[in-house]
């Protein structure tokens, strides 16, 4: 019993406290910090995402009336026209976002532009068949 109070009144108790800091309390605390700012961006892109789709089929609506409906079925709808008419829809839905959401998407997808013509020809897809 003398043994066991000799060795705990000889403890350095503020080195005890900074090895469980160190090795236990700080990796824990990181990993949660780490996870929840992981789940915060996963939140924002699925926003943003979901606001450029909902831009994406806006344009194309909004192309779809203005332009196509007019020329599908003509010899004016050639493949010229239907390419440009995705750039129409690209463009109309890129200018709807705002620079921050723009710029956060491009930098959070590095093949964003490919990914737009995806969402573009869905769109128009689904516009065709309705």
């Amino acid at each position: 019993m003398i043994i066991t109070e000799n060795i705990i009144k000889n403890i350095d108790w503020m080195q005890v406290i900074s090895v469980i800091w160190t090795v236990v309390l700080l990796p824990v605390i990181t990993y949660i910090g780490t996870q929840i700012n992981n789940y915060a961006k996963a939140k924002k892109t699925d926003k943003y995402t979901a606001i450029l789709q909902k831009n994406v089929m806006n344009a194309c609506k909004d192309v779809y009336e203005t332009i196509v409906k007019d020329i599908k079925g003509t010899e004016l709808w050639t493949k010229e026209k239907q390419n440009e008419v995705k750039y129409i829809a690209k463009q109309k839905a890129i200018y709807a976002l705002s620079n921050s959401v723009y710029e956060y998407l491009k930098a959070s997808n590095e093949d964003f532009d490919e990914y737009l013509d995806g969402l573009i020809g869905t769109a128009l897809y689904d516009l065709k068949n309705t």
